[in-house]
């Protein structure tokens, strides 16, 4: 019972029963309506039939010769002969216009008779008709008599006869529609069935791919032939959200393992200050302290590599920041007057004079002016240190919906190797790390670490991080940034803010 429970619960039985319902009420339908036309038919042909009897019956009457009966044999006489014309099964009531019956045919019978007001419409309109009495037919006619000796006499004649010959068609007719009926329903139901497996395969075949993504297999799909219906449809959605799923988790998997870098790059960039800081306090305590010399020494590299761990632990702080989109606080400013203020801000290595190409009027963006300070002083900065003394452009363009702002100078560029990693996270050009020695600490190369890729000394400190805080925060404002250089000709970092809308 359980199983046959379960297929009648399915979406295959349920819609095949469903049809297999409207059609039986219509054949229901249908099938009284025929019952009913059928029915009235017969009972007219009948009716008809008598009628014409009735017609013979009087003529033949009116060629008598009842000069010398009385009113009750003509009365008997005529009821004889409709009754001869009708048949047997005929039953003959003969009544006085007034509704008092004179003679019934065969003696002793009791036929129906019309209902009152059936019967004064009868009299009164002389026109024939008929009523259903019980399970018999009921015919009235009026047929007028001539009679000598009472000069002009009118009869109401009611002819009966038992419903049964029409009852016995009908009921052959109804076992006709029934089994005919039922084996259409049976055959309806067979290919219902059929035709609802056929078109509800696609369904079960998204059913079987969902399983597969809900087992793990990211690469699933229906791959249905493409349709116009409403299952292409389904079938259409499912394989995109299915794509959309495996993006999601490929992003995810992406993202975690930048995570998993970030945390590794960022143990051993904080582990090298605190490792030097761990050194110098060592060195102090073996004696060092006695030499003002070596003192001074071991303090001043101690406060550069302070300095350092305090730096990278701002721009983990800012990243995170970044990462989590939060304290940011848009506004609307001219950004020629906030970046003309920026740069009147001097930075370690920055040149007497920075070329500056600001728009005559003002641009107006809407952005958060921590971020643009930001992203300014970490492009000063990186120019600065990396490229000391070169000479630095700034130039501010409305383009298109965005504010087009771009710091130039005229450092050794960056090689074409490097130059599509500058924006991730520790990344340094020409560096090789080495732990062979144990000591946790980390070589790189003669020469040095890149702006973004730019070389520089070791001692010059730097987390690799400025680039990557400079994108994070102009994507939070909406906005784009991109470089270009080339080793010899400079660097040329572009990033673009969203205007902001009139009014």
């Amino acid at each position: 019972m359980s199983r046959i429970g379960r297929a009648l619960r399915s979406l295959r039985w349920r819609l095949t029963l469903t049809y297999l319902v409207l059609i039986a009420v219509l054949l229901a339908g249908l099938g009284v309506f025929q019952y009913a036309s059928l029915r009235g038919s017969l009972i007219d042909g009948r009716v008809a039939e008598l009628r014409g009897d009735l017609v013979a019956a009087q003529k033949l009457y009116a060629s008598g010769d009842l000069t010398s009966s009385t009113t009750a044999a003509k009365v008997r006489t005529l009821g004889t002969l409709i009754r001869s014309a009708s048949g047997q099964s005929v039953t003959v009531a003969l009544f006085a216009p007034r509704g008092a019956r004179l003679d019934a045919i065969p003696a002793g019978s009791d036929p129906p008779q019309l209902d009152p007001g059936t019967f004064g419409a009868l009299v009164a309109q002389g026109t024939e008709r008929h009523q259903i009495v019980g399970s018999d037919l009921v015919a009235g006619f009026t047929v007028g008599v001539t009679d000598l000796t009472l000069r002009r006499a009118t009869a109401v004649v009611e002819v009966s006869e038992p419903m049964t010959p029409i009852d016995s068609v009908l009921s052959g007719d109804i076992d006709e529609l029934a089994i005919g009926g039922g084996a259409l329903l049976l055959l309806v139901l067979i290919l219902g069935l059929l035709l609802t497996s056929t078109a509800l395969r696609p369904l079960r075949r998204l059913t079987d791919t969902a399983g597969q993504l809900a087992g793990g297999d990211l690469r699933a799909r229906s791959r249905l032939v493409p349709r116009g219906d409403e299952v292409g449809q389904l079938a259409g959605a499912f394989d995109h959200m299915a794509d959309r799923i495996e993006e999601a988790f490929a992003a995810q998997v992406e993202s975690e393992s930048r995570v998993r870098r970030f945390i590794a790059d960022a143990s051993h960039e904080l582990r090298t200050p605190v490792t030097a800081l761990g050194g110098y306090i060592d060195v102090l305590r073996r004696g060092a302290a006695q030499s003002p010399q070596a003192m001074d020494a071991a303090l001043g590299m101690m406060a550069r590599e302070s300095d350092r761990l305090r730096g990278l632990v701002l721009d983990l702080l800012t990243l995170a920041r970044v990462d989590a989109r939060s304290q940011q606080k848009p506004e609307d400013f001219d950004l020629v007057a906030a970046l003309g203020r920026l740069l009147d801000e001097a930075v370690p290595g920055m040149p007497p004079q920075v070329v500056r190409d600001l728009s005559g009027t003002p641009v107006i963006v809407r952005c958060d002016r921590g971020a643009l300070a930001t992203v300014v002083r970490n492009l000063l900065t990186n120019a600065s240190k990396y490229a000391p003394g070169a000479r630095q452009e700034w130039s501010v363009r409305v383009d298109g919906v965005r504010a087009r702002v771009d710091a130039h100078d005229d450092g050794p560029g960056i090689p074409a190797a490097d130059l599509a990693h500058v924006f991730e996270r520790f990344y340094r050009g020409d560096v090789a790390r080495s732990r062979a020695d144990g000591s946790g600490s980390e070589r790189r190369s003669p020469g040095t670490e890149y702006r973004g890729e730019k070389t520089r000394s070791r001692e010059e400190g730097g987390s690799g991080l400025g680039l990557s805080i400079v994108q994070g925060l102009v994507r939070a404002q909406g906005g784009e940034v991109a470089i270009t250089s080339a080793e010899g000709a400079g660097t040329t970092v572009t990033f673009w803010l969203p205007l902001a809308r009139a009014g």
